[in-house]
């Protein structure tokens, strides 16, 4: 008479582990959580056999090495471990690629798991928190089959790595003063722009923006701080270098250019309230290749911290991420101190808030600083690069602002 027994896949896969060669590939992707019970104690003991020993273990071994860890077990809880040893499979591991699955089965089921359990902690009030509900959701989305495994190896050789660096940037400045300088921004950057109040940065952004649009690049620009039509005209002057007379004067034969070459390209969101997290969700959705944050600072975020300046930091650290992930560009829009009033060149040590860390995680940072109340003064800016990871360059860049025109030179 045969006799066929189902194995669980939760079984199936601490069989697995017994090859040390298919452990030494999972052990990063699997926690003991995952498992009920005796299977807990069962994995602990091959992770320690493992790590001791660094070979496949039988399940004879298993038995005879968990027995000698765990003296002090009563009998009836060994003789269960000793049955559930024996269920395993411990054939050997010729198809990682289902086996690979099989561990990939587990980790979801292990997920829907716990996204279940913190949902219904929210809906019944115990917990307020969405943030660690929307990491476990954002890890199911992504692919990973745990927290551990948000690493990548980079295999690129030393000819691709040169190459890289001689390259041209994802995205060139059309300043060309700037552009013969700083060389452009790349996907995965974080920059801030910086400013005194009524000095320009809301003009160099949205000149900028403008910039962008001319070549191509679809551009989100998030505005919490000034009216976001506002932004999106200032942007459409700027493209078109036109005072809003002009624009007025001309808008029969600019409306069919702003259809062809900026609205498509051209995405203005009114964000007063709104999370980082919500800017995640449409980076991944939409796909960006800039996106504009006026003012990062503004920006909500979830979680509980004492102080604001934790608030602030985790705020710019989520930034990068973002950037990082969704392979985009962002420019972080912010205020600067005090300190920075009627001076040329700015640093970021000038940053409103400035011990929050935020510079830290910025590759780029650029600073507009402005002196004096004279006619020639008004028109003067002075464009200051203090912090520059791309290619190291820092100085400053004298130049000129239309503020009709919307536009530096």
């Amino acid at each position: 008479m045969i006799s066929s027994t189902v194995i669980s896949v939760d079984k199936q896969v601490v069989g697995f582990c017994l090859d040390v060669d298919f452990f030494a590939k999972v052990k990063n992707k699997i926690d003991r959580e995952m498992f009920d019970r005796e299977l807990k104690d069962i994995y602990d003991t091959i992770v320690y056999s493992h790590t001791k020993y660094a070979k496949t273990l039988t399940k004879s071994e298993l038995s005879g090495i968990y027995n000698d860890r765990n003296p002090a077990v009563p009998d009836s809880a060994r003789k269960r471990i000793q049955d559930v040893i024996a269920e395993l499979d411990d054939k050997p591991t010729d198809n990682d690629e289902l086996h690979l699955d099989l561990v990939n089965n587990l980790w979801l089921r292990d997920r829907a798991r716990q996204i279940g359990e913190k949902a219904l902690e929210i809906f019944t009030g115990e917990n307020e928190e969405f943030g660690e509900l929307r990491r476990l959701i954002d890890a199911v989305e992504d692919g990973r089959m745990s927290d551990k495994t948000t690493y990548t190896i980079v295999d690129k050789d030393l000819s691709q790595l040169l190459e890289e660096e001689a390259g041209v940037s994802d995205f060139p400045f059309h300043f060309n003063l700037i552009q013969e300088n700083l060389k452009g921004m790349d996907r995965g950057n974080l920059g801030i722009i910086f400013a005194r109040p009524e000095v320009g940065k809301t003009t160099f952004c949205c000149f900028l923006a403008s910039s962008y649009i001319k070549q191509k690049f679809k551009v989100t620009y998030w505005a919490n701080e000034e009216p976001a039509g506002k932004i999106k005209l200032r942007i459409i002057q700027s493209y078109f270098e036109l005072t809003r007379d002009e624009m007025v004067m001309q808008k029969a034969s600019l409306l069919e250019r702003y259809r062809v070459e900026i609205e498509p390209y051209l995405t203005i969101m009114d964000s007063v309230g709104t999370s980082i997290e919500e800017v995640d969700d449409y980076a991944k959705l939409n796909k960006p290749d800039i996106m504009f944050c006026d003012q990062l600072d503004k920006f909500r975020i979830s979680g509980q911290y004492n102080r604001g300046d934790e608030r602030l930091k985790e705020t710019y650290v989520t930034a990068r991420e973002i950037a990082k992930r969704n392979q985009l560009l962002i420019w972080a829009v912010s205020q600067a101190s005090y300190d920075a009033h009627d001076r040329q060149f700015i640093d970021y040590s000038m940053l409103d808030n400035s011990r929050t860390g935020k510079a830290g995680e910025a590759d780029v940072i650029i600073g507009i600083g402005k002196t004096g109340s004279s006619e020639v003064d008004n028109v003067m800016r002075h464009i200051c690069i203090s912090k520059n990871k791309n290619n190291g360059w820092h100085g400053m860049i004298n130049a000129q602002i239309d503020v009709h025109r919307g536009v530096y030179y």
